[in-house]
């Protein structure tokens, strides 16, 4: 299958860009709050309560995330490069791959080597349009890399886009061994405004822009949302004995050793007081600092209970320990993206109609071939779901990308369950 050339894609979908293409991306490997040990409650609070308020401002970079395919690319004495992994990231990207050495990384890739090609093509002809300062300040020679989401119908993910673009997210700045050092975010929006600036977005395959910031409003009915999220936080910290000033990590542990205790009750195991943080850790899996000589020096004839639970239901317990906090960022998250009046996708109704159509057919095939370890896994995504309002709560997006207390943090709402579950189907997870 070959992609549609941009005119005529223009033409048979008949979109006007400066509508369907005002939601922009945001790059790298992001944590969603509830990843993000060093949290205190008091923070997420703060977070939830801006979010809720509207009050995130322009230095926040309000983003939509996008469900591509990801490349790092440079330029470097005169042409495009790209780089797969840190060794292409060293040395100011002296073993970054030319475009004709990405080719052939992905030759015999059906559709990603369709993709990968035409991408490289349209941001050489793109970035080549730039003036020589201008390459030196985004890119340096190859010391900047800009991150690029590829997205096209013919390598969808979970979100179907219908149109092909090349979204800049923005620049890191690497040292010699490859690793990061600086990262402007900023460089996104200004990269795209300059493409665009230049003539340059409309290429043969793709629109090569940049992300454009969210509106970001106020929920409807804003203080009531206020206070039932408050409450939801409030419930969440009482369950797992946290207050104010706990982390997400002293929130993990907390959990953890709540669930340890209802297990050993379950059991009829007696925990000693002194294993129960090593244990609870290991069930949050936080660490296994408490080795399995120390679990059997200090549960004896019990071992081998912990051990056989550890051994067959490491992940549902984890899922446990991390569920409570983690719906609640769903529910928030998903809220949020509701409250949106654009997307990405070309057509967000039809969209959204056909993500539901696709996970209907797969937990009906799930339900019908998995087997014990799948279909509890199901059920723990379908909860994930019903706590982000259903399937009726689907929006055409990956999630929102943000800026808090300077990292930058990740709501994917409900796709974060569907994504589980289309991928249970399609990867066999």
């Amino acid at each position: 299958m070959s992609l549609l050339k941009y005119n005529d894609f223009l033409l048979k979908e008949s979109l006007n860009f400066e509508y369907t293409l005002n939601e922009g991306g945001a790059y790298g490997h992001l944590q969603h709050p509830f990843d993000d040990f060093k949290l205190t409650m008091a923070d997420l609070k703060d977070m939830i309560n801006t979010t809720v308020n509207g009050a995130f401002g322009p230095e926040n970079f309000v983003q939509e995330k996008t469900d591509g395919q990801n490349i790092m690319i440079s330029w470097k004495d005169g042409h495009l490069i790209a780089a797969r992994n840190k060794s292409h990231l060293k040395n100011a990207g002296a073993e970054a791959l030319t475009a004709g050495a990405l080719a052939q990384m992905f030759a015999g890739r059906g559709d990603i080597e369709v993709a990968y090609n035409a991408a490289m093509k349209d941001l050489t002809n793109s970035i080549n349009k730039l003036s020589e300062k201008d390459k030196e300040k985004f890119f340096a020679n190859g010391k900047k890399f800009a991150s690029v989401e590829i997205i096209t119908p013919v390598t969808q993910n979970t979100v179907p886009y219908g149109q092909n673009i090349l979204v800049f997210h923005g620049v890191v700045e690497h040292d010699d061994s490859g690793a990061p050092v600086g990262e402007d975010k900023q460089a996104g929006r200004d990269l795209g405004k300059m493409i665009s600036d230049a003539n340059a977005a409309a290429q043969e395959t793709f629109f090569v822009r940049g992300p454009q910031d969210i509106a970001n409003k106020p929920f409807p009915n804003t203080s009531s949302r206020k206070s039932y999220y408050d409450k939801k936080l409030a419930e969440v910290m009482k369950e797992s004995n946290c207050n104010p000033s706990s982390t997400v990590g002293e929130y993990a542990l907390g959990m953890g050793k709540r669930i340890l205790l209802e297990e050993a009750a379950k059991a009829k195991v007696t925990i000693p007081a002194q294993a129960e943080d090593g244990l609870a850790r290991r069930i949050a899996d936080i660490d296994k600092s408490f080795s399995v000589a120390m679990i059997k020096k200090e549960l004896g004839d019990n071992a081998t209970w912990f051990i056989d639970m550890e051994k067959s239901r490491a992940k549902e317990l984890k899922r446990k320990v991390f569920a409570p906090l983690e719906n609640l960022f769903i529910e928030i998250g998903t809220e949020m993206m509701r409250n949106m009046s654009a997307f990405l996708s070309a057509n967000p109704t039809a969209a959204a109609e056909t993500m539901r159509k696709e996970i209907d057919k797969s937990i009906a095939q799930i339900r019908k071939d998995g087997g014990p370890a799948e279909i509890e896994k199901l059920e723990h995504e379908l909860s994930r779901v019903t706590a982000a309002g259903g399937l009726e709560s689907i929006v055409p997006t990956e999630g929102i990308t943000f800026v808090f207390k300077g990292t930058l943090y990740k709501y994917t709402g409900i796709f974060a369950p569907l994504h589980q579950i289309r991928s249970m189907v399609a990867y066999k997870k």
